[in-house]
């Protein structure tokens, strides 16, 4: 049984220096020194960090401000910061992995610290926890980001709302008809994957706790109660997708407004960002759950791993207590975090001008321990929304040898991430789009779709357009009969279109982005190789309101698995 993500790509290295003699990001370093500082004969000490992409901006600037400042160990040597962006779980699973062996892990929550810590004492010989619980550097309430005119028809702001009022419009046959908004149409929620991001994480618990009617002390026995796994199930049935980021849901929620998604369980510091963005949409607000919610308290971790030593510590530290001064708090603030710091009043832009409520929230959640968690997620696992997925695969001449090799082995390894009870068929192309082959539920058919993409052969020109349309045809068929479900096609080309005869490109773009019968069926693409358009795989992902990744013979089977963080 998976217990943790699957690892995903560590994204883009930040990489700064500090050192005498620095300039535009170089290192000035004295010839043959091997990289020591030309003003010092020790050899720069570098902080390895992974850290929630949440605060990346503030935190990109507090390390070139750090930088600049020259600093140095107790010791003299010069501090280096290799801090990079990425998924709480993703992260977690780096550092478990041994891929990634940072000195500081911040995560958005301390939650996927509990995660860490039970996931690595599961290990044979192992004894002691990795991560101390650390120490917040930012703050910032974990909230129901919804749009104003939305809020406002469920009561706000007069009253305070919570999952309950979700769970009425989400499960009403009406929809916001019951509202007294039949335009709106059905209630539509988006959250992150709780293996994948710490909001999705908090929002499960969140549910947790709502369905158990407690505001502490939740156990394994909780999470799987009749009253939490109904409540569970309610509010997941309204789910649009996943996904891997928190920051994904926020600028998709922003710039597709009211349409594509009714609410996101964001942090309230996105909701106060969002206010930069002119859109054409409404605002958005921050629902702070009467039920109760949690601080992502963005924990500095110095980690207890037999790779860090005694001067990554003393650097390490350094840095956590610049983080922790008050211009480093006072700009976290601007950027609309709450501070750590608690002697820094609390003002704009955390404000009703900004859809937030600096008053609240009233009531706080505890995060239990690991076990508690692991056993959440599985019950998460049995009572998520479950999926309807079609994997358009590419199979032109241009496919032979290794991309074809690497692209069979990253649509198997999207199957096996996804759950026993999702569904997948396949749908391979050339110069022609072919019938596609299931789908089957992956409780018992996945061995024959893994048999079927082992089968696949490559030939033939490209006929992408025709395959997206024959595969989105057949999605809205499957999701009229079943509107149960996640819709979606996963199309991976690693060409441009030759052989379409049935659609051109706008064509193609103008049957995605109506959807009259509101089926919802999404479209992800992946643009594999350098023989791919991007920019034409992106405009078919936005017509069908999904989303576009890049791939390389290198790198598809993580591409494919970060795909399946959307189901």
């Amino acid at each position: 049984m998976r217990l943790i993500p699957a690892p995903a790509a560590l994204g883009v290295l930040l990489l700064l220096t500090a050192c005498d003699g620095c300039r535009g990001g170089r290192t000035a370093s004295a010839p043959g020194t091997g990289g020591r500082s030309a003003a010092s004969s020790r050899p720069a000490v570098t902080v390895t960090m992974a850290y929630g992409s949440e605060k990346k901006t503030w935190l990109d600037e507090q390390i070139q401000r750090f930088l600049a400042t020259a600093p140095r160990t107790a010791a003299g040597s010069p501090i280096r910061i290799d801090a990079r962006a990425m998924g709480s779980g993703e992260a977690q699973q780096a550092v478990l992995s041994g891929s990634f062996r940072p000195v500081v892990y911040s995560p958005a929550s301390g939650a996927y610290v509990s995660l860490l810590n039970e996931a690595w004492l599961r290990e044979p010989g192992r004894t002691k926890p990795l991560s101390p619980q650390g120490e917040p550097v930012v703050l910032s309430p974990v909230v129901i980001a919804t749009w104003k005119p939305m809020a406002e028809a469920l009561g706000w702001p007069g009253k305070l709302l919570g999952w309950s009022d979700i769970l009425k419009v989400s499960t009403s046959p009406a929809g916001w008809g019951a509202f007294g908004h039949p335009e709106w149409g059905p209630f539509k929620l988006g959250h992150t994957h709780p293996e994948f991001s710490s909001s999705g994480l908090l929002s499960v618990l969140a549910e947790a706790y709502a369905g158990a009617k407690k505001t502490r002390g939740l156990d394994k026995a909780d999470v799987g109660s009749p009253g939490v796994t109904k409540l569970m199930s309610q509010v997941e049935a309204s789910v649009v997708h996943y996904g891997k980021s928190t920051g994904f849901f926020a600028d998709k929620l922003v710039d597709r407004g009211p349409g594509y998604l009714s609410a996101a369980v964001l942090y309230e510091n996105l909701v106060v960002e969002s206010y930069a963005k002119a859109t054409g949409n409404p605002p958005l607000v921050a629902i702070y759950p009467v039920e109760g919610t949690f601080w992502a308290d963005h924990p500095y971790c110095i980690l207890d791993g037999e790779w860090v030593t005694a001067e990554q510590r003393d650097a390490a530290g350094k840095f956590l207590a610049f983080l922790k001064s008050r211009p480093a708090q006072e700009r976290a603030l601007a950027l609309g975090f709450r501070p750590a710091d608690t002697q820094i009043p609390i003002g704009p832009p955390l404000d009703a001008a900004h859809g937030v409520d600096p008053k609240q929230p009233q009531t706080l959640l505890e995060v239990p321990d690991g076990a508690t968690l692991l056993a959440l997620v599985d019950t998460w696992r049995q009572n998520k929304r479950p999926a309807d997925v079609t994997l358009v695969i590419d199979t032109s001449g241009s496919m032979r040898g290794r991309p074809m090799d690497e692209a069979k082995a990253g649509a198997k390894s999207f199957i096996d991430n996804l759950g026993p009870r999702d569904t997948v068929g396949l749908l391979f192309f050339d110069s022609q789009a072919y019938p596609v082959f299931g789908p089957y539920l992956l409780a018992d058919g996945k061995e024959k779709l893994r048999q079927r993409i082992d089968g696949a052969f490559a030939k033939g020109g490209t006929a992408l357009y025709d395959a997206v349309g024959r595969g989105y045809q057949d999605q809205q068929e499957r999701a009229r009969k079943d509107p149960r479900r996640i819709h979606a096609l996963v199309v991976m080309t690693d060409g441009r279109d030759e052989n379409s005869r049935l659609l051109t490109l706008n064509q193609l773009r103008e049957a995605l982005g109506k959807d009259e019968e509101g089926t919802g069926v999404k479209v992800f693409t992946i643009a594999y190789g350098e023989g791919a358009d991007p920019k034409v795989l992106a405009e078919i992902a936005e017509a069908g309101r999904g989303t576009t990744a890049a791939g390389s013979a290198q790198n598809i089977v993580q591409v494919y698995r970060d795909m399946a963080s959307f189901f």
